[in-house]
């Protein structure tokens, strides 16, 4: 039976606070559906092929809809354990739903580390008891992805005014940020506040 290693990535959500990845696949599946998807079909692929799946890496890309240079430590990471075990690396292939975008600083750097990539198109599957449709999955993403980002000068102007009201009743900008990360008040780049970032906020023009 061949060895095979998962190669899983998935995207920072800012408007929904999901900016880290756990590194174990286990957990990695439970707070991002996209990860859930891409071992489905890895985990589909190994079975019909009578693969056997030896260990699963996730990764947190920065470019939408491919693989960039940010790639390059984790297949530097997964490289002595594919040499170890002969395997395979199954990687879902998203550049159908996106025409022309590509995968190929991945796979110029795993040709480079010497690892067997396998392309796994991305079908729609089965999941959580629903059918998911990656295609309309990215493009419900890329929607809301827009939305906030226009809505950036709005959430900016928001925070500004809440930072200068909790000012005004003697707070510091340590109790302010951490006022607004209990209270779940995101930054507008989507993430926890500090007491330098919210300093920042409050004199932002």
């Amino acid at each position: 039976m061949k060895s095979a290693i998962g190669f899983y990535w998935t995207l920072p959500v800012p408007w929904a606070g999901f900016t880290k990845l756990p590194a174990d696949p286990d957990e990695a599946a439970v707070v991002s559906q996209t990860i859930r998807y891409q071992r489905e079909l890895v985990h589909r692929y190994a079975r019909e092929n009578r693969w056997q799946i030896d260990d699963e890496i996730t990764f947190l890309e920065l470019e939408f809809d491919r693989a960039s240079n940010y790639v390059r430590d984790p297949l530097e990471r997964v490289a002595p354990r594919c040499q170890e075990l002969d395997a395979h690396l199954l990687v879902v292939d998203f550049t159908v739903l996106h025409g022309s975008r590509s995968h190929y600083p991945m796979l110029s750097m795993a040709e480079k580390l010497g690892l067997d990539v396998v392309m796994i198109a991305a079908d729609p599957v089965l999941l959580d008891g629903e059918r998911f449709d990656p295609y309309q999955h990215f493009r419900d993403w890329r929607d809301r992805q827009q939305e906030w980002a226009q809505s950036k000068p709005a959430r900016r102007a928001a925070l500004k005014a809440q930072i200068a009201e909790l000012r005004d009743r003697g707070m510091t900008y340590v109790t302010i940020a951490r006022r607004l990360n209990d209270l779940g008040v995101l930054s507008v780049t989507g993430k926890p506040h500090t007491a330098d970032s919210v300093r920042k906020a409050a004199i932002a023009s």
